[in-house]
C-alpha cells in the first residue's frame, strides 16, 4: 500500500512540473511575440503624403527591408483597384521589393500598408485581412479619415505617394 501511494504521489509530482513548464512555454511565445509587435512598431518611420483623389492623407514607412526599398522609388504614381470583397486596395508594382528579415507572412490590419510579395503589390488596408504568408507590412496611415478616402476609392484610382 505503500508503495502505491509513493507511486500515485510521483505521478502527481510529475504532471505538475509538466503542467509549469508548460505553461512557462506559452507565456514566453506570447511574450516573443508581443516584443515582434512593438519592435515593428518602435522602428524609425519616414514621412509620407499620400494623394487620392485630391485628397491627402499622411502616412508612415517602417525601416524593414521593403519599405527603404519601396522609399527609393517615391515619388512614385500607382493604379489601385479593389480585391474582391476585401477590406484593401491593391496596386501593381511590376517588381519585386527586399523581404529580407521580414515575418514570412503577417495579418494586414486596418490603416497599415502591405507589401504583397507574391504578386509584387502595394497593399492600402482599411479593414482586417487574415494572416497570410507573403503579406509584408511596411507602413501605416496616420490620418484619421483614411478608411473613409480608402474604402471609397474606385477601380483604377491614381494614387500619387511621396515623401513628406
Amino acid at each position: 500500500m505503500k508503495k502505491l501511494s509513493l507511486f500515485l504521489i510521483l505521478i502527481f509530482t510529475l504532471n505538475l512540473v509538466g503542467c509549469s513548464n508548460q505553461k512557462n512555454n506559452t507565456n514566453s511565445s506570447s511574450i516573443s511575440t508581443t516584443h515582434t509587435t512593438k519592435e515593428r512598431n518602435q522602428t524609425k518611420m519616414t514621412n509620407l503624403k499620400i494623394t487620392i483623389n485630391g485628397k491627402t492623407l499622411n502616412a508612415q514607412l517602417n525601416s524593414t527591408s521593403a519599405a527603404k526599398d519601396f522609399k527609393k522609388e517615391l515619388p512614385t504614381t500607382l493604379t489601385f483597384t479593389s480585391f474582391m470583397d476585401n477590406p484593401e486596395k491593391m496596386a501593381d508594382l511590376n517588381h519585386s521589393l527586399s523581404i529580407k528579415g521580414m515575418p514570412k507572412g503577417d495579418q494586414g490590419k486596418a490603416g497599415e500598408i502591405g507589401y504583397w510579395s507574391p504578386d509584387q503589390r502595394i497593399i492600402f488596408y482599411y479593414g482586417h485581412v487574415d494572416y497570410y504568408p507573403g503579406i509584408h507590412i511596411i507602413g501605416k496611415f496616420t490620418s484619421e479619415n483614411y478608411s473613409s478616402v480608402i474604402s471609397k476609392m474606385k477601380d483604377n484610382t491614381k494614387v500619387k505617394i511621396e515623401l513628406n
